[in-house]
């Protein structure tokens, strides 16, 4: 089986936290081998290994979110914002949620080297979101809350009103996959 990746693009953030971020103790967290990715130059088209985002994303959210998933998920927000803004205005170009959601899955297929999401509409203002990841992450809830923050703005960037996503199912929990119930007005 094929050593899964993850493009640079999906790094940028998490590499100039550690290097901002110098007074922390990121050795926890990283390999001495994981240093030589973090000062090198980080090319976003480039293949990484999925094995050091993991480690980014804990140490990250262990360190500067303080364990706390409302801070993983106002991150999240905030991210989006950002990406949504620049690198991927694409996506958040018209005033249509279940397009933007659409075109979100499809981009982020992109970004990994085995699939990860996949949309299922509902109805018009209601999508499901299901997110099959390695049950064994302890990142995983982190990162699951960051999604969230990143769909209710999503929603809101596209006209969407009182968004909400919820976490209908959590594959740390033993369902076969996590579920991101998101409906807005």
């Amino acid at each position: 089986m094929e050593e899964k990746k993850v493009k640079g693009t999906m790094l940028l953030d998490f590499v100039k936290m550690v290097k901002v971020h110098k007074n922390l103790d990121w050795n926890k967290h990283l390999k001495p081998e994981d240093w030589e990715i973090v000062n090198s130059i980080i090319l976003p088209s480039k293949w990484y290994p999925l094995d050091f985002f993991k480690r980014c994303s804990t140490a990250a959210f262990v360190l500067l979110a303080c364990s706390n998933l409302d801070m993983a998920r106002a991150n999240g927000q905030m991210m989006a914002k950002h990406l949504f803004e620049t690198t991927y205005k694409t996506v958040v170009q018209s005033n249509d949620p279940m397009r933007a959601l659409s075109q979100f899955v499809a981009n982020y297929a992109t970004l990994f080297n085995f699939s990860l999401l996949k949309l299922e509409k509902v109805d018009p203002k209601h999508a499901k979101v299901l997110h099959d990841y390695d049950t064994r992450d302890k990142g995983n809830i982190a990162y699951c809350h960051q999604m969230m923050g990143m769909f209710e703005t999503m929603i809101q960037m596209t006209g969407g009103k009182n968004g909400k996503v919820v976490l209908a199912k959590k594959q740390w929990e033993g369902a076969p996959a996590t579920v991101f119930d998101i409906t807005w007005e």
